[in-house]
């Protein structure tokens, strides 16, 4: 926290630097009015303490300039005073003073006086943070709703683009074997006595002989049915894209199933595969797994949260390692990347709502937080374990 200290007497400006700089907050000095007015608005001051009396102006009309001004954020002040009468403090939070304190002050006063503001300071923080997070997190709820939409109105023109392939197919067929009918009889034509045929029919043949070359029939006959194969792949792949894309947009049952963790690992990677594919090559040693009593959607929440988290924490290229496997009842998951790390300090906030090192936008802070309510949900556990510049490995544990 970076605090803006205001006071012309050098013993009092002298006292308060101390006290400021042994709790460990940055300090800036200033001995009026118009200088500290000046670094209030270039620097990214948290709170200033200001004594009344100064020359040039008084401190009370640097609180109201600072509550008349339009700053990014939000100043604390605390208002430094010889004043004693009720009147005086009235006058000082009137002018947009937070605190006020009468001198000669004890520094232990100032200190506990600094600490509540600078909780005040956090919580006005905090709740900015909060609201840009849910407003963020409302939007991905509306994104969700019409990916559900969206998912529809792709199905149906996917649906007729693949019949009419498989039509097309068999129209590809049908015009094949015809061909090779014509063919055959014009080579039995060339073969036969062509004294009997006439100039035109030689003529014909001569063109249609041309037209093949020219055109590589042999090499077309083989290529249409390798792209009437490729699309019908690919609409296959649409199709299975979109089908994911429904569950996870779909709220569906809130009732337990049996299910395989491994189904909803590559169901998942599917969806997010877009996410994944630029950033990291994806290892995958899928274990032998027994069917899991779970919420398999909210499983599959799970790990898209980790593997997206994954991909945004490698900067350039790196590895996602999953791997899964049965242990004494319980089925375990391993998701490992190569990213920057956590830092130690942030290790044991990650799962706490609304914590975030990303700009809003890029991360509402509620992804960690979900994933472990819901292996909390299960009776399972997870843990991390990172090292900056290394990578992160996640280990879920959920009883079968």
């Amino acid at each position: 926290m970076k605090i803006l200290i205001v006071e012309d007497d050098p013993v009092s400006q002298k006292l308060l630097e101390k006290i400021v700089r042994r709790e460990g907050y940055d300090q800036i000095l200033a001995n009026s009015e118009k200088g500290a007015w000046e670094i209030v608005k270039k620097e990214k001051v948290e709170m200033v303490i200001t004594d009344w009396m100064m020359p040039e102006m008084d401190g009370l009309k640097l609180c109201r300039k600072i509550r008349q001004s339009n700053l990014p954020k939000y100043v604390y002040i605390i208002l430094l005073t010889a004043k004693e009468q009720a009147e005086d403090a009235v006058a000082a939070l009137d002018a947009g003073a937070d605190d006020y304190i009468r001198k000669p002050f004890n520094p232990d006063e100032l200190k506990a006086r600094i600490l509540a503001g600078k909780r005040i300071i956090e919580l006005e923080e905090n709740q900015k943070k909060a609201n840009a997070q849910l407003l963020q997190t409302e939007k991905m709820a509306s994104i969700g709703q019409l990916a559900a939409g969206v998912a529809h109105e792709i199905n149906n023109p996917t649906g007729f683009v693949s019949s009419n392939l498989r039509t097309l197919t068999d129209y590809q067929n049908d015009l094949n074997n015809l061909i090779k009918h014509y063919r055959k009889l014009i080579k039995d034509l060339k073969e036969s006595n062509r004294e009997n045929l006439s100039p035109a029919i030689e003529k014909q043949l001569e063109q249609i002989a041309s037209l093949e070359d020219e055109a590589d029939i042999n090499f077309i006959l083989e290529d249409i049915i390798d792209l009437i194969s490729d699309c019908e792949e690919g609409t296959a792949r649409i199709t299975k894209i979109v089908i994911d894309l429904k569950d996870f947009a779909h709220p569906g049952e809130d009732k337990i199933q049996s299910a395989d963790i491994n189904d909803g690992i590559e169901t998942t990677l599917n969806v997010v595969w877009n996410e994944l594919k630029y950033k990291a090559t994806v290892n995958k040693q899928l274990g032998k797994l027994p069917m899991v009593k779970c919420y398999p959607q909210q499983l599959n929440q799970v790990f898209m949260n980790l593997f997206v988290n994954a991909a945004q924490a490698i900067e350039k290229q790196g590895e996602i390692s999953i791997s899964t496997r049965a242990d004494n009842g319980f089925v375990e998951i391993k998701i490992e990347d190569t990213g920057s790390g956590i830092d130690k300090k942030n290790l044991g906030r990650i799962f706490d709502p609304f914590f975030t090192t990303k700009d809003v936008g890029k991360g509402t802070g509620l992804g960690l937080n979900v994933a472990y309510n819901i292996i909390k949900k299960h009776n399972g556990k997870i843990d991390v374990k990172s090292q900056v510049g290394k990578g992160t490995v996640f280990k879920i544990r959920i009883p079968v």
